[in-house]
């Protein structure tokens, strides 16, 4: 009897263990990628600094000040910026490289890397890469230059210099455990900054890394883990991120390999110890005691078995009084430990999803044999906004954030309800109350407390959140579709704005069947002819003609025609139908500005506008080519209108869409403009002839100095850059007559005319 329980003891905690090391497996991985969050967080935070650097180097360039070229104005200038700033001093070079500095020295650049590529070359701006001054000593300098343009033409350069000491300092003071550190290399793989002394700008990564393939592997990708040694024979791990706002540098980040890894080789040593452990005793209990405690044995056999198949909800028998007890004891506490490690979420310290789902049918199990009258649900909290923590605090902040939020939602719950981490920024819950009403009082109150103001590195955040509740019956529902239900209820709330809650009921069912059925329709709009454009008119302000007309998408449909068009344009927008619609709308837009200039109604734009879903599609050039061919129209008869914060969306993308529409001939305009958040230096950079400022602020400049004071600003801006303007949304004689004292443009709105149908703006036309 003996051998047959060692044997089987042996077999039963070897699967145990497999069982174990299978679930762990993933960890490793996991941890890399926390790495790699870290180092691509700080390589942003460099790209910010040199951004942030470079940004007032073009502030300066553009000075009228400085294009003057007046000496005795620029050095007091010049002196005024340097004096506090981050830079060690400012240059001030003619096209010559003759240059003046802000410690008062004349100097010659002309032999310098900035020099050649920008005023000899065609380059705008530069950040050079570091080296020795032969007018300063100390640390190598990195020079950010940029040209000083006067009527398009490069007439001299100004230099911001920082010592490599700036950069240095930097990297010192990032903390990476107890033998990580950061630095920095260069496109060419030579090290720019180091937190050692020893290791200057003459390193390069094969230097460091002693490896020509990790170099190689660095330099042509964007971020990536790689392992190297130490001159000390260590193996470590780099990882490294590209920084976004230099030319081709990269961050890296060193750590030993085995302080990487250490929490993963001691919960290895933990259950191999364990498992030892547990082995000898249960092999000297079977062969001390197998003829008195096989039954109490032979229990335990079977919790080792459930606890194989994945089962770590079970227990051994501790209550017996002898060897047998104090193996359940250390199995269970071994268990214990187990389960810790693998469903507890390491930020929040609650449980994680997984848990959950395994915990909830022995809850709900345990309410069952109540038998009091209770009402269960499942409630989904996500923080609003969450991404502008992050961005704000960084990702150690969101995860203070997390952690604190669990903190107090947990006092929130009672005995034998659950908490848990869900996804991201999520967490979720099963309640219990006796009835419906009780269940808002509770829920008003979980918000409240979620909403609680947290201080974390002095800064105060106030959250809010989203809260999606889901009803389940403790003897019918299934359990994932009552965190579905949850799940939507969640997102309505959000779609509402946030910063409330909801619980699931047929009305949300109604409206997410009736969105499928709008949807339907939607495919098959296009197909049907069911669309259809109207036009309102755009009028010169100086000669009340028209000079334009806007094209606006309606849907003639017998179900959903009432809906509101903005709302069907959202839908389209996230089912990706508008690509092909905004294709269509392009192409009848044409077609019927062509048709009313064949009969000489007038030589007026037509504007059309773009979703930016248009405006990422692969084949757009094409289609607004295909459009103009097929319908003969000019292209300079043709407005493309684009919202702001689509603009300022992967700018340097949009640059280059919309200079090729420029070289066509194509006019473009900027929509709703002022709802977003434009950088200035950006809408210098963008060919735009129009700026549409939004209805919002013409509807209460009459009312709101604030908004009277924006819409003058604007128009005075544009009229600096050589832009036009057009007020939208002008309904009132007192909006045009304050809108003509401040010079705008061209106006549109319901004082003009509504949007009209074709013919009936062709009778119009006709009249005039």
């Amino acid at each position: 009897m003996s051998i047959y329980m060692i044997i089987m003891a042996v077999l039963l905690f070897l699967s145990l263990g497999l069982v174990i090391n299978h679930r762990l497996q993933s960890l490793p991985e996991e941890i890399k990628n926390q790495y790699q969050e870290i180092t691509s967080s700080r390589a942003d935070e460099v790209s910010k600094e040199l951004e942030g650097l470079s940004e007032q180097i073009r502030m300066i360039s553009r000075s009228s000040v400085i294009s003057s070229l007046d000496m005795d104005v620029i050095k007091p200038f010049l002196l005024s910026i340097s004096d506090g700033s981050k830079f060690r001093n400012l240059t001030i070079s003619d096209i010559a490289g003759s240059a003046w500095t802000t410690y008062d020295v004349e100097i010659d650049i002309s032999s310098q890397e900035q020099f050649q590529r920008i005023i000899l070359g065609s380059e705008n701006e530069l950040i050079s890469r570091p080296f020795k001054s032969p007018y300063i000593e100390g640390a190598p300098i990195i020079t950010i230059s940029h040209a000083v343009k006067q009527n398009g033409q490069t007439i001299g350069l100004v230099n911001g210099v920082i010592s490599t000491e700036f950069l240095n300092q930097i990297v010192r003071e990032i903390n990476f455990k107890r033998t990580g550190y950061a630095w920095i290399a260069d496109e060419q793989g030579r090290v720019i900054s180091h937190p050692s002394r020893v290791i200057d700008n003459e390193t390069s990564l094969i230097d460091v890394l002693g490896d020509r393939s990790v170099k190689d592997k660095i330099l042509s990708t964007s971020e990536g883990i790689n392992l190297y040694k130490e001159d000390t024979g260590e193996e470590f791990i780099v990882i490294h991120s590209k920084i976004e706002s230099s030319p081709g540098w990269v961050f890296l980040m060193s750590l030993s390999q085995e302080e990487a890894y250490m929490e993963v080789n001691a919960i290895y040593k933990y259950l191999e110890i364990s498992f030892i452990i547990g082995l000898i005793i249960v092999i000297i209990f079977a062969i001390i005691y197998s003829n008195t405690i096989s039954k109490p044995i032979m229990n335990l056999k079977k919790v080792f078995e459930k606890a194989s198949n994945g089962d770590f909800s079970v227990r051994a028998d501790e209550s017996i009084k002898n060897e047998v007890g104090d193996a359940a004891k250390s199995f269970n506490k071994m268990l214990y430990q187990i389960k810790e490690l693998t469903y507890k979420d390491t930020i929040t310290g609650l449980y994680n999803y997984n848990s959950f789902l395994i915990e909830l049918p022995h809850t709900l199990e345990y309410f069952r044999n109540i038998h009091e009258e209770q009402s269960g649900y499942i409630a989904v909290v996500s923080v609003d906004d969450f991404k502008k923590i992050n961005s704000i605090g960084g990702y150690e902040t969101g995860n203070i954030v997390l952690k604190r939020l669990s903190d107090s939602i947990k006092g929130f719950i009672g005995d034998g309800e659950l908490i848990a981490r869900y996804f991201g920024d999520e967490i979720i819950l099963f309640l219990v109350d006796k009835n419906l009403e009780e269940i808002h009082i509770r829920l008003k109150r979980l918000k409240a407390i979620c909403c609680t103001p947290l201080e974390i590195k002095g800064i105060e955040y106030r959250l809010k959140v989203s809260i999606g509740a889901g009803l389940l019956e403790f003897t019918n529902n299934r359990v994932e579709d009552v965190i579905h239900h949850g799940t939507i209820a969640k997102l309505k709330v959000k779609k509402l704005g946030g910063d409330g809650y909801e619980i699931y009921n047929e009305d949300i069912n109604h409206a997410i069947k009736q969105e499928q059925e709008i949807e339907n329709s939607l495919y098959h709009a296009l197909e049907n002819k069911e669309f259809y454009l109207v036009y309102q008119p755009i009028v010169d302000i100086r000669t009340n003609q028209i000079v334009g007309n806007e094209a606006l998408l309606r849907w003639d449909n017998k179900d959903w025609g009432h809906i509101p068009i903005y709302y069907i344009i959202e839908l389209m927008e996230k089912k990706g139908i508008i690509v092909d619609v905004g294709e269509w709308v392009l192409t009848e837009a044409c077609r019927q500005n062509k048709l009313w200039q064949d009969k000489n109604l007038g030589d007026f734009k037509v504007s059309v506008n773009l979703s930016p879903l248009q405006l990422e599609d692969m084949g757009f050039m094409d289609k607004i080519q295909k459009a103009l061919e097929l319908t003969e129209l000019d292209p300079k008869y043709l407005e493309l209108e684009i919202t702001e914060s689509s603009a300022m969306t992967n700018v340097k993308d949009k640059l280059e869409q919309i200079k090729k529409l420029k070289n066509m001939g194509i006019k473009i305009s900027i929509d709703d403009f002022g709802t977003g958040y434009s950088s200035l230096s950006y809408l210098t950079q963008l060919p735009i002839d129009t700026l549409k400022i939004d209805r919002s602020f013409v509807k209460d400049m009459v009312s709101d100095g604030n908004a009277k004071a924006i819409i003058s600003t604007i128009i005075t801006m544009a009229k600096s850059l050589n832009i036009k303007v057009t007020a939208e949304g002008v309904e009132t004689e007192k909006h045009l007559e304050m809108l003509k004292s401040m010079e705008c443009d061209k106006i549109q709105g319901y004082l003009v005319s509504r949007p009209l149908k074709p013919e009936i703006l062709e009778s119009l036309l006709k009249q005039l």
